[in-house]
């Protein structure tokens, strides 16, 4: 019998679909493992051992970019529209970026949710199109038949964006495997990429907890502000629910990266040297570095990391309010930009075992208390935090 050859380890591979894309056989499945995932499985009997899959893999560094673009440059974005703005998760400059694409005929790819709250690639054409893939969605989106069809496209000679994570990006250029001038890859800043699996239990935990069906989705909710924006869900019944990051049980698993995806705890596509063309992220630690940036409404970190990128940043940037600056500064504040949140593997794998081996078991609510507890470090955090906070409201109050 033939062997079965994965494109790569399971600890490293990032589930970009890149081996299935490529695959002229057809032979490999991009399907979920106990916790979720997707990964790649070869079907012995069509795989006719070409290795396309293997040399077209990301996680090599070969097919990836070696240096940083000289020109690398930063900059604070707001976007002018108010609107857009504010339904967008930090400032608004994918819309911008998008939304120029779409003004050149061509086709913007990004992230939605489809009908059951799953993340999925899609494709838009309008900017009425476009507005699904606005805010963030913290959970792994499918890529589908997104890659070929972005060739497809560009093949045609229609100018194409694609919008992702790092490693989705990089499965992307490895994957058509030369540079299209037409194509213009936009990333995000990624801490990690939680369980599929888990998210769909949370789902249900919501509905069963409102009795209703879920008609809406908003991470990051701006109201009351950008800093302490909210989780909310919308029902059929009329009812909403909204809570903060620390209080939500599923922000709080994500906070504690207990499922994340193996590959994200040493993840290879924090660098500088992006794959993509521009990078855009929420810039935290703006109200620090320019308080002129900041009204709690949303500040956008832009990074340019090609002449391409550079180029086309070139036509929308009368569109929004800008401050430049040095590298480092900005990503002092944004450190998954460069590197890993650091986590004990080993003593971290035991506990997320327990973790899914309860997770059809015990009540999302229940699961939370037993396996998310903050650190010593964490609590402290916060509570100099709270104190810092009362300080300067009592400064202020007293200066008026």
């Amino acid at each position: 019998m033939k062997q079965l050859r994965l494109p790569t380890c399971r600890i490293l591979c990032t589930g970009c679909s890149a081996c299935y894309s490529i695959c002229p056989k057809n032979c490999i499945a991009m399907k979920p493992d106990q916790e979720g995932f997707l990964y790649p499985e070869i079907d012995p009997e069509k795989c006719t051992d070409c290795n396309k899959c293997r040399k077209i893999c990301p996680v090599n560094k070969e097919n990836r970019r070696t240096e940083a673009y000289n020109g690398q440059t930063v900059y604070a974005a707001i976007n002018k529209n108010e609107s857009v703005r504010n339904k967008s998760t930090s400032g608004g400059m994918f819309s911008l970026l998008a939304g120029e694409v779409i003004r050149k005929n061509g086709i913007v790819f990004g992230v939605k949710f489809n009908g059951n709250f799953a993340a999925v690639h899609a494709r838009a054409d309008t900017v009425e199109g476009v507005a699904a893939f606005y805010g963030s969605k913290y959970v792994q989106s499918r890529i589908g038949e997104t890659f070929k069809e972005c060739k497809l496209y560009l093949d045609q000679g229609k100018y194409v964006a694609f919008s992702g994570t790092p490693c989705q990006t990089g499965g992307l250029k490895a994957y058509l495997s030369k540079d299209y001038e037409n194509l213009l890859c936009i990333d995000i800043i990624c801490k990690s990429v939680p369980s599929p699996k888990v998210w769909e239990e949370y789902l249900g935990y919501r509905e069963r907890k409102s009795d209703s069906k879920i008609t809406g989705i908003a991470f990051r909710y701006k109201n009351p502000s950008w800093h302490n924006s909210l989780l909310r869900f919308q029902f059929e019944n009329g009812t909403e629910y909204r809570e903060t990051g620390r209080n939500d049980p599923y922000l709080r698993i994500f906070g504690s990266d207990i499922c994340a995806r193996y590959s994200c705890y040493k993840c290879s596509f924090r660098t500088l040297n992006r794959e993509s063309d521009i990078t855009i992220a929420d810039f935290w630690g703006i109200e620090h570095l320019c308080p002129e940036m900041f009204d709690n409404k949303g500040t956008s970190l832009v990074m340019i990391n090609s002449k391409k990128g550079e180029e086309f940043f070139e036509k929308v940037r009368e569109k929004c309010v800008l401050r430049r600056f040095d590298i480092n500064p900005a990503i002092r504040y944004n450190p998954r930009a460069v590197r890993s949140r650091e986590k004990p593997i080993r003593r971290l794998d035991k506990r997320r075992k327990k973790f899914f081996k309860n997770l059809n078991v015990l009540p999302f609510d229940v699961l939370v208390k037993k396996y998310i507890n903050d650190s010593i470090a964490t609590k402290g955090y916060r509570f100099i935090r709270r104190c810092l906070g009362k300080i300067k409201r009592m400064t202020g109050a007293a200066g008026e």
